[in-house]
């Protein structure tokens, strides 16, 4: 069996095996050589014709419908009309228009913009449209099904001479009608199937964009570029989402109806023409590109690639654009992802309707960027050659269909590895690196940005790392990681790791998720680890004058000197270069299909992982393991594997100002006080050498503060976590170092972090399938383990004695209650 059928039987599922037969063979489409050639004696007794191809270009067909004030035209290219191969399609438009002759004339336009359309990228299609005219305002007065049989009686009357589907306020409800009339004939509108139509427009738009930026600066980067969505229904919000996704620079968004335009990671607009951008997205109506708008946009846009079909009011407007230097991509491109989806439909409606949608999007996706690119460069960067060089980009109508090469798309961008690691924090760098030293490829999916990406809880500058525990387990584990961190550091050439010493101090609080200092104490003492143990807040103030709010204090302390704080960003990037070419490291892209156990698709790929990315990359691994934090359980759901007890806290931190001559004062510490209210009682401070990416101004250094306890309740997943944090856990940290730390200034930011946490606060590092490992629950407490977290995980894959004891990092032990025990497949 070919790799591609492989593939394709892995991610169909077994009850709908892919047929690879064009739907123009089909016994409902065998009159398609025919049906133009017997036009005329349909249009006899069936349709009135009220336009004829000589006039404009396109023949316009009025159809019988059983409604007062509803019209039925049907517009067919007449490049279409008669052509023996290439049935028209284009979908259903439900407007009530000013008059008969508008509804005509958006028919017409409708039908051959869709023609261009499909020769853009040989769909195997032309242009047609259905336009119904009502003189109903109101369009919920208006019968459906009546409607919807009316279309049908017309569809059957052509023959398969055209496809249909949904397009201005007609949906899915339409759509049930209209199959049902038809006998499940003539409808190609995405039904049975999980591809959204709107998210395939999102896509060739998002392609498009990618393509014009590339072939204009020679990146795909949009860090540096400022976006106008201009409409923010479903394919505009669609775009929005994935340009912040793609880390743009800045996303503005603007729609009549404002609340439409309230879009995560973006900034609302009210007025999209007279807002400055470096790209101009439109997604609304046609034609509101007007001549006034062309000439008074601010200064500095650059491109216009949207969804919008016919955005230009005239060619004068368009001609102003191309004057200001505007590169405008035409919709024949940017706004094709829909008839590119039914080429495939038409092509293979089995592969259609059980495809897994994010290899439909990504291949939209890829092949706009292309189209884009190829059309700019043709272009030579000029927005004014646009038009005359659009022919260099169509293919000759004789030809393979578009749709015909999407199964050898998911070939094209499928990849094999050892183990697929989902994750780009500690753990996941952490086991590309243990891996890559046993000779190992891996594949590292990260949704962010980058490694350790600011939403996720490995981010930062600094993480302590330190023996001082209340458990001799965690504190002989420390010693192991430490050992391995040297390995890091000289294998990445980086420095990581620096020694300033920690204290602990505080009130006797009993065991927390920290320890305790008698804790620490006892087991420094009990392994034998140099430390000094400080009796009263006196002695802490006398020996740490920075500290002198410990003073009178009933406080004791426990410092360990040889402890210090980890560069944890520069860490996580630190192991993934440590890992070499062994690693291929994909930023920017989330799983979103996983099947643990490839042999339920197709015994050939027994005990093999496989999964698809958001940018529609297949990828297939012996193993797989997921450290993905915070979106554990949501990981654990796409895979179908039981979840895990699993919360999510929303820790915050901050930076404050010191003076520079004061800062070298301020020691590493962990400060203990019994809870009261939101007031959780565990706080910290790093010194000023632990902060490197905050800039400060001139004689002054910068502190991190933070608090070690959840702002509000836990949260079961982060759909609702507030990255903005809460202003009374921010009030509480003021306080604190006004108390403690009487000499450091005022904050000048704050942040807020997810920590994934268990009950007991050990993590769960065990295997969940029997080539699926897990990492997660790190509970505050795992980043200073992490080559050896790598080890361990790499231990379990490839059923190796792991370096510690993982009994009780166990994903059945009682503390994370593993739901559905009994599904849970174990060796």
């Amino acid at each position: 069996m070919k790799f591609s059928s492989l593939i394709l039987t892995l991610l169909v599922p077994c009850s709908h095996q892919v047929a690879f037969s064009p739907r123009i063979n089909n016994s409902n489409s065998a009159n398609i050589n025919n049906i133009f050639s017997s036009l005329p004696s349909l249009t006899d007794s069936i349709f009135k014709v009220v336009e004829h191809p000589s006039e404009r270009g396109a023949i316009v067909l009025k159809a019988p419908v059983d409604q007062e004030g509803v019209e039925l035209y049907i517009a067919i290219d007449s490049e279409s009309y008669g052509h023996v191969k290439r049935p028209g399609n284009g979908g259903i438009r439900l407007l009530n228009y000013e008059s008969t002759k508008d509804a005509i004339d958006d028919a017409v336009r409708l039908a051959k913009g869709m023609t261009r359309k499909h020769d853009m990228f040989r769909t195997g299609f032309s242009g047609a449209k259905v336009v119904v005219d009502t003189n109903h305002k109101d369009l919920s007065s208006i019968e459906r099904k009546s409607l919807m049989e009316n279309t049908a009686a017309a569809l059957h009357a052509l023959e398969g001479g055209m496809y249909t589907g949904c397009d201005l306020n007609t949906g899915d409800k339409d759509m049930d009608y209209l199959v049902e009339a038809t006998g499940e004939k003539y409808v190609l509108a995405g039904r049975n199937s999980r591809v959204d139509t709107n998210v395939a427009t999102a896509s060739s738009v998002i392609g498009s964009i990618l393509g014009t930026v590339e072939a204009s600066t020679g990146s795909r980067d949009l860090s540096k570029l400022t976006f106008t969505v201009q409409g923010c229904g479903k394919v505009g919000s669609t775009v929005a989402k994935e340009l912040v996704r793609l880390g743009a620079n800045h996303v503005q968004t603007c729609d009549l109806f404002p609340e439409a335009a309230n879009i995560e990671g973006c900034t609302p607009i009210t007025s999209w023409e007279k807002t400055s951008c470096d790209f101009l997205v439109p997604c609304a109506n046609s034609l509101a590109i007007t001549e006034s708008v062309a000439k008074t946009f601010p200064e500095g846009i650059k491109y216009c690639v949207g969804a919008t079909n016919s955005p230009f009011a005239n060619q004068k407007a368009k001609d102003i654009f191309n004057e200001r230097g505007v590169m405008h991509i035409p919709e024949s491109i940017s706004s094709a992802g829909a008839i590119l989806a039914d080429s495939v439909e038409w092509h293979n409606i089995d592969l259609y309707q059980t495809v897994e949608p994010a290899l439909m999007y990504g291949w939209i996706r890829d092949i706009s960027r292309e189209k884009a690119n190829d059309l700019v460069l043709h272009a030579e960067k000029q927005s004014s050659a646009v038009d005359s060089t659009l022919h260099k980009v169509i293919p000759d109508r004789d030809g393979e269909a578009v749709g015909s090469t999407f199964t050898e798309w998911i070939e094209e961008n499928s990849s094999q590895t050892d183990t697929l690691i989902i994750g780009g924090g500690m753990a996941g760098t952490a086991t590309a690196f243990s891996l890559a030293e046993k000779g190992q490829k891996s594949i590292l999916v990260e949704q962010g940005s980058s490694l350790a990406p600011s939403n996720a809880s490995s981010n930062g500058d600094s993480r302590m790392y330190r023996k001082m525990y209340s458990s001799e387990f965690f504190s002989k584990m420390q010693t192991k990681a430490l050992s391995r961190w040297e390995d890091v550091e000289k294998s990445s050439g980086q420095s990581l790791l620096q020694e300033n010493g920690l204290l602990f101090y505080g009130e006797d609080t009993g065991e927390t998720v920290e320890g305790s200092v008698l804790g620490a104490k006892q087991v420094m003492e009990n392994l034998n680890l140099p430390h000094r143990f400080f009796e009263t807040g006196d002695e802490i103030a006398d020996a740490y004058p920075a500290l002198e709010g410990c003073r009178g204090k009933p406080y004791s302390g426990v410092c360990e000197d040889t402890a210090g704080h980890i560069r944890a960003s520069k860490a996580c990037n630190a192991m993934a270069k440590a890992a070499g070419d062994k690693c291929e490291i994909k930023l920017n892209s989330r799983i979103v299909s996983f099947i643990a156990d490839g042999e339920k698709r197709d015994e050939k790929m027994k005990n093999k992982v496989v999964a698809v990315t958001e940018n529609g990359d297949t990828i297939i691994a012996d193993n797989a393991v997921i450290a993905c934090g915070p979106w554990t359980n949501k990981m654990l759901e796409i895979a179908n594997l039981p979840k895990l007890n699993l919360e999510v806290w929303q820790i915050q931190w901050a930076h404050y100002e010191v003076d520079s001559d004061f800062a070298d004062s301020i020691p590493q510490a962990f400060h203990f006080r019994k809870e009261s209210n939101i007031d959780g009682g565990l706080y910290y401070v790093f010194p000023a050498s632990a902060t490197e990416s905050v800039n400060c101004a001139e004689g002054k250094s910068i502190v991190k503060v933070g608090v070690d306890f959840p702002t509000g309740k836990p949260l079961e997943h982060m759909e609702s976590f507030d990255f903005n944090g809460s202003q009374d856990v921010l009030n509480l940290m003021d306080e604190w170092v006004a108390e403690h730390l009487p000499s450091v200034g005022k904050r000048v930011d704050s942040q807020c972090h997810p920590y994934t946490m268990t009950s007991d606060s050990y993590f769960v590092m065990d295997k969940i399938h029997p080539n699926v490992a897990l990492f997660s629950g790190g509970s505050g407490r795992a980043f200073k383990f992490g080559p050896l977290i790598g080890d361990c995980i790499s231990s379990l894959l490839m059923d190796e004695e792991a370096p510690v004891d993982l009994t009780p990092f166990s994903a059945q032990r009682s503390a994370t209650s593993l739901s559905n025990k009994e599904e849970v497949l174990l060796n």
